[in-house]
């Protein structure tokens, strides 16, 4: 019956996760990492990227608003172009141009009509944003998971440091009794140094999970910037509740709900704008202008500076571009393919993974189950070897392995607990559920 259970149980992490709803139901958990994707200063300074796309949306949009220039120029020109002919009054000249001449304008020049080539960039700057917001979510829940991931180490090594120290005091009753024998002429000073040279090797193994313990603290507070040193309890098997992942998915599309699938849709979104800006390229542009201003070189006086200004409408019509934009459609539907294959290899992917990790939980319950018995056995063999160390029954050497036992056993019911919550961990990352 309970294979049964278990399996239901696993087939449901087949199922993507919905309602926007984080798995995660350990508050302390939960604000750890609101903490960290909200002050991480990687995250911060992705956010700070974002602000560029608004900008480039401004930069184009300009496109639409008029341009407007000012020239002054001075040209000297010699020969100056004239004429010569007769009159009543003798020889006379008409030059067309004067040696110096200056001019001064005002040129507005206005985009009429485009063909629709601002417009496709402005939509393909807004799908970039998306794609790269995406992104920055991303990274926000790989983040999430890490915290989440560094929060179980905190309670495992604190578990093992709890089982270590039982084993320490344990090693040190069994001291005391020793030397009440010795008192007694029942045990040898061998027997005490044995004992002795246990509860060292504890000690130091008992230090080693308290330095792994202090990093994985610091590590915390690098990523959320929470001081967490002694504020997160050890969890055993009574606190690895089934509620602390939400193991009940609701149905849907894996795509739209994992993270890297949708990077994956998101950039074949700005593959299509690509194609679609290279195949109209090639359309004209139409123009306006209007300049005004002064100068002088104007008939009949041309030393005169006078008012001037010209109106006008033109059109721009590619012929032969460098780029070559068929060919430029040509490479940017092979990115579109690329990227549906990488999509293809996604989900093969994610279906092995979720495999995988299923068959490990599976096997993860089997063990801790008889695990929970052999720490009973374990128990009750250490007490029974207690009384019969006690009455001369049994050697030291014999109560020192029924403890170890009793140590070994412990340890791996805590490691089992702490592999089947990084599965339960594991299984929403595989799925792309997101947890901040």
């Amino acid at each position: 019956m309970k294979q049964l259970v278990t399996g239901a149980l696993l087939l449901l992490l087949l199922q993507t996760a919905g309602a926007q709803e984080s798995p995660i139901k350990d508050e302390q958990l939960k604000g750890l990492i609101q903490a960290a994707v909200t002050n991480y200063p990687r995250i911060k300074e992705l956010e700070e990227q974002l602000k560029a796309d608004d900008v480039r949306g401004e930069i184009i949009k300009a496109g639409y608003l008029p341009t407007v220039t000012t020239d002054l120029s001075y040209q000297f020109m010699a020969p100056s172009p004239k004429v010569e002919f007769e009159t009543p009054a003798g020889k006379s000249s008409l030059a067309f141009q004067p040696y110096n001449n200056y001019n001064a304008a005002l040129t507005v020049k206005q985009l009429i009509y485009d063909f629709g080539k601002t417009k496709l960039q402005l939509d393909r700057n807004e799908a970039q944003r998306t794609l790269n917001r995406e992104s920055v979510d991303n990274t926000r829940n790989a983040i999430a998971y890490q915290v989440a991931q560094i929060y179980y180490n905190i309670q495992f090594l604190q578990k093992s440091i709890q089982v270590q120290q039982d084993q320490i005091n344990s090693l040190k009753e069994n001291e005391r009794l020793i030397q009440a024998k010795i008192r007694n002429g029942d045990a040898l000073e061998y027997d005490l140094l044995t004992t002795q040279v246990r509860t060292a090797n504890a000690t130091n193994r008992l230090n080693d999970l308290q330095t792994q313990l202090e990093k994985q603290y610091v590590l915390m507070q690098w990523l959320s910037g929470v001081d967490t040193k002694g504020k997160i309890a050890a969890s055993g098997a009574d606190t690895y509740r089934e509620d602390a992942l939400n193991l009940v998915l609701e149905p849907g599309d894996w795509k739209t709900n994992n993270s890297d699938a949708k990077l994956i849709e998101k950039q074949i979104a700005v593959y299509e704008y690509d194609k679609k800006e290279a195949s109209i390229s090639s359309r004209p542009n139409i123009m306006g202008s209007a300049s005004g201003g002064v100068r002088n070189g104007i008939q009949p006086d041309i030393d005169q500076f006078r008012l001037n200004g010209t109106v006008g409408v033109g059109i721009a019509i590619p012929i032969l571009s460098s780029d070559r934009p068929k060919l430029r459609q040509k490479l940017t539907q092979v990115q579109i393919e690329t990227a549906k294959r990488s999509m293809q290899t996604l989900e093969s992917n994610i279906r092995k993974d979720l495999a995988t990790v299923q068959q490990d939980y599976k096997g993860l319950q089997e063990k801790l189950s008889n695990t929970n018995v052999l720490v009973q056995q374990a128990e009750r063999a250490y007490k029974l070897a207690q009384v019969r160390f006690k009455e001369g029954l049994i050697t030291n050497v014999e109560l020192l392995d029924a403890q170890t036992n009793v140590e070994n056993a412990n340890l791996q019911q805590v490691q089992l607990q702490y592999q089947a919550q990084l599965d339960k961990l594991e299984s929403h990352k595989v799925v792309g559920s997101k947890i901040f």
